[in-house]
């Protein structure tokens, strides 16, 4: 396909998009979104509202059906896909930081790939350590886990600015740490956006951090864009009831033990096919630091199981395909769970539950950082008036 320019094309553009899985879900729907240059955006909604999806195909991580999606003026599907994610900046919950290298290494991991010098990149390092309060000289030889979560969250997110990327991809980046570096990271990206002025795509649950950081905000329903506006716009004129129920309402902070469990949802990090040999899944999470994997079937959708990585490490050094190290003990129903039963799941094993409907088919999972954020906006919710005047599944 030739590229297609547009009289705006510095920023993202959505036309006419859709992506529909093969199983028939329309995950997203007929979508229309101009994102302007050097503008942050916060695509938010409900579960399975096809935000995570929509920010996934700007890089190609998934495939649009139809429609088209135009990134500086370019559409990507006229882009080879491994370039194309070189110069779109990545950030996600689980940072995964690579462990045997420094935090200089990790923050140059692209401009390595495009052929960068050291002495470039080195200083490209000390540059962006500088800029996010991490002296360079402290910082740029350590490895991750001499790191807090904060930290590795800051080089993960210097990682995606490396090579000057203009277009950022922030899915839920924040989500998995505790309040308070959370809202530090919040007003660092705010800062650090007034002199950068990327365009910034950034998929949050949390209303609260959409309009703490965001230039407009686009509220997705069922696969398209809702109301999309200024955070004074959608929370002073919200266009019908759906908008101003979902931005009125303080769903986690009202909910009591009996509640299901539905609004917890959120995608599992990866799923594996029952096709796949042990030692390819190792592989992929080896990669990705994680210790279990679902393993669902591509065309029924139906959980077959959840395979641990020691029982995926025996599978694979005896030459076996990933179903003979899955567990089928560990499952919720969507039906007729209640919040009360995740939380003495999450307590026993921290290990992100699958949630099955009444034909085992994987809805998605509950994790214990959503469990947490659950327990935090109850408790900002009770906080009294005189004291101050809602995912890609999280790492282990």
């Amino acid at each position: 396909m030739s590229a297609e320019r547009i009289a705006s094309g510095d920023g993202v553009v959505f036309k006419d998009v859709c992506k529909i899985y093969p199983d028939g879900t329309r995950a997203v729907d007929m979508l229309n979104l101009d994102i302007r240059r050097g503008e942050l955006v916060s695509l938010i909604g409900p579960s399975g509202c096809g935000k995570t999806t929509t920010l996934k195909m700007i890089n190609r991580l998934e495939e649009p059906t139809s429609g088209s999606i135009v990134v500086g003026g370019e559409d990507v599907r006229s882009s080879d896909a491994v370039a194309l994610r070189r110069r779109i900046g990545y950030v996600v919950q689980e940072i995964a930081l690579f462990p045997h290298l420094t935090v200089a290494e990790n923050i140059n991991v692209v401009p390595a790939l495009l052929g960068w010098s050291e002495a470039k990149m080195r200083s490209r390092a000390d540059e962006l350590l500088e800029m996010a309060g991490l002296a360079p000289e402290r910082y740029r030889y350590r490895l991750p886990d001499q790191l807090s979560g904060g930290q590795k969250q800051r080089i993960g997110v210097l990682r995606a600015l490396a090579a000057d990327p203009q277009v950022i991809l922030m899915d839920e980046p924040f989500g998995a740490l505790d309040p308070i570096s959370r809202e530090t990271l919040q007003n660092e990206l705010v800062s650090l956006q007034k002199n950068l002025r990327k365009t910034i795509v950034f998929v949050t649950h949390d209303m609260d951090e959409a309009i703490r950081i965001s230039d407009r905000i686009a509220i997705l329903r069922n696969g398209r864009v809702e109301q999309i506006g200024t955070p004074e716009e959608v929370q002073t004129a919200p266009k019908n009831d759906f908008i101003r129920n979902f931005i009125g309402e303080d769903r986690l902070s009202q909910m009591s033990p009996d509640d299901p469990v539905g609004v917890l949802l959120e995608e599992p990090w990866a799923r594996a096919l029952p096709s796949e040999s042990a030692a390819a899944v190792l592989e992929r999470m080896e990669e990705n630091d994680r210790e279990f994997i679902h393993v669902v079937d591509s065309k029924s959708g139906v959980w077959l199981g959840a395979a641990l990585l020691g029982r995926v490490r025996r599978a694979a050094v005896a030459g076996k395909g990933v179903v003979e190290s899955l567990s089928r003990d560990r499952k919720l129903y969507l039906e007729d769970a209640v919040l009360r039963d995740v939380a003495q799941m999450l307590a026993d094993r921290d290990i992100s539950i699958p949630i099955l409907d009444a034909d085992d088919r994987l809805l998605g999972v509950v994790t214990s950082a959503g469990l947490a954020r659950l327990a935090m906006n109850r408790l900002r919710g009770k906080r009294p008036s005189s004291a101050g005047g809602e995912k890609k599944e999280g790492s282990r």
